[in-house]
């Protein structure tokens, strides 16, 4: 039989191009499984990973929309579709249909997956790109918060940071708590009692137990919450420390220095809690030894930098002894290292302060004090930021007598560490001391003659002086700026002011990292916002 070349070659040109419908409409319709490779394939840009709105604000994305390989593109032929989700839920919901986002986003306040799909009309080929977005209330998550001494009364100030600028502060707001309202009642956020500290980090607990960037606020009375994340949420009922608590106790706590991974020790009356990330609560004290009675008093200065593993280091002020602990125990273990002249459990000295820095591969450091008002530095290994288990090796690298070396060590009453150099600083007076402590030199760093200081420190990062160095322009001031709060006694309340300092290598000039926050009270404590 003769064949008839021509109806075959028709037959298999429809039967190739009903393939290719199928496979293609497959494609077209399965998004989520794999991506789309066209011929000339869209590229989608101009487009962050992450961004964030004041609920009720309108957006403004500008998606960047062109062939990778110069096809002509058209806006009119394609659709367009924002398309977001909560969390890992498959609830979807459609923002905008327009090739930008640039309406109000009708979305509540929180933590979305937002899809954006654009779709070629005439084949039903689509791209897409997902994008983190973060809905917030009146309030941007960025800043410094300020706690005040006003006339014995704390106050909590907030700096809001310009996201668009990093490390300026456009928006300033007195007395924070007042615009915090309750969830249940409406009404503001009050703080009872004189201020202690404040703290943020991420964290949950039995009764609030989605994992959320909280503002702590400690008062000699009170230890309360914001919840960031959120959109600066308050709840009075459920936001309290009991609910963080094995027994119910403590009700509150003077200060608490968080971990990575919702770890934490919270301190108060000289006993240190450990929060176990297995329960989401605190337990009972561990400044006690296994197998014997009680608990003894530890020194209000720990060394307890943000790590993996809470390794910390603390001291028992009654026994003149150094001891550790890690998220694991439930007990403190004595340090039973010597070296360079110190025995680590039989120091039979005081501690006046401690504290540790990233620099030199982890190190702690402590002023010593004996029993003829003579002074000691030591300086202790502490690899906290490289541990990979909660097993640590410990050594006494230097210990010697600073009397004589450290102008007005004698009256120093406040001290930090630097993160960045690993220079010590310290205030006696009015004078803020530097020390290089590798080469023994000391000098006076800044005197602020008649005005009184209140705070000396440095801003602990959630994630550790590590996460600074990948994003030094919004991170460099709070990662390694020293801190300074004071007031002008004659007028307490309305002069305070924060300097935050960019130390110098080889012991160069202190420079201000940002400018000053004035309008202060007494400045008991400041913490930066990382959302």
């Amino acid at each position: 039989m003769k064949t008839n070349k021509k109806y075959t070659a028709t037959l298999f040109s429809l039967i190739l191009a009903f393939l290719m419908a199928v496979l293609t409409g497959g494609c077209q319709k399965d998004l989520g499984n794999y991506d789309i490779n066209p011929v000339d394939s869209l590229d989608i840009g101009n487009m962050q990973e992450r961004y964030q709105f004041t609920i009720g604000t309108k957006a403004d994305i500008k998606p960047d929309l062109k062939f990778l390989k110069g096809s002509a593109y058209a806006e009119n032929d394609f659709s367009y579709e924002w398309a977001s989700y909560v969390g890992n839920t498959s609830a979807k919901k459609i923002i905008h249909n327009g090739k930008n986002l640039d309406v109000v986003i009708p979305l509540a306040i929180g933590n979305y997956r937002v899809y954006y799909v654009v779709t070629q009309k005439s084949t039903g080929i689509t791209w897409q790109k997902m994008f983190n977005l973060a809905i917030y209330g009146t309030f941007q998550p960025g800043g410094w918060f300020v706690l005040n001494d006003i006339s014995g009364k704390s106050r909590l100030d907030y700096y809001q940071e310009d996201r668009t600028t990093w490390n300026t502060f456009p928006l300033i707001y007195r007395d924070f708590t007042s615009l915090i309202k309750d969830v249940n009642t409406g009404n503001a956020m009050e703080l009872t009692g004189k201020p202690v500290s404040i703290t943020a980090f991420e964290n949950k607990d039995v009764i609030n137990a989605t994992s959320v960037y909280r503002l702590y606020i400690n008062t000699d009375k009170e230890t309360q919450w914001i919840n960031i994340t959120s959109g600066f949420i308050w709840d009075k009922q459920r936001y309290v420390f009991t609910n963080e608590t094995i027994s119910g106790e403590p009700t509150f706590v003077s200060t608490i220095y968080p971990g990575f991974s919702n770890g934490a020790y919270a301190y108060k009356d000289h006993q240190l809690y450990l929060y176990h990330t297995t329960y989401s609560l605190y337990g009972t004290p561990i400044n006690r030894i296994t197998g014997t009675q009680g608990t003894f008093p530890i020194s209000e200065h720990l060394a307890a930098p943000p790590n993996t593993y809470m390794h910390a280091i603390f001291f028992d002020t009654q026994g003149k002894r150094f001891l550790r602990a890690n998220q694991t125990v439930s007990a403190a273990t004595i340090i039973t290292v010597t070296g360079q002249g110190l025995n680590m459990a039989s120091v039979e000295k005081d501690l006046v302060w401690m504290g540790s820095t990233a620099v030199f591969s982890g190190q702690v450091a402590a002023i010593l004090k004996d029993n003829n008002s003579r002074y000691y530095l030591a300086r202790i290994s502490f690899p906290y930021a490289t541990a990979t288990s909660t097993s640590i090796t410990l050594s006494v690298t230097s210990f010697e007598e600073v009397t004589d070396r450290l102008t007005g060590i004698g009256t120093a009453d406040k001290f930090v560490l630097d993160q960045q150099y690993g220079y010590l600083f310290y205030m006696s007076g009015s004078k803020l001391y530097q020390y290089d402590m590798n080469n023994k030199v000391v000098k006076l760093a800044k005197d602020y003659g008649s005005r009184t200081v209140t705070l000396l420190k440095y801003n602990a990062m959630k994630f550790g002086v590590a996460s600074v160095p990948s994003n030094l322009t919004r991170l460099g001031t709070p990662g390694y700026g020293i801190i300074v709060g004071s007031y002008d006694a004659q007028n307490p309340a309305t002069s305070g002011t924060v300097d935050i300092f960019s130390a110098s290598p080889l012991m160069g000039d202190l420079t201000l990292a940002t400018p000053s926050f004035t309008g202060l009270g007494k400045v008991v404590d400041v913490k930066y916002s990382e959302l």
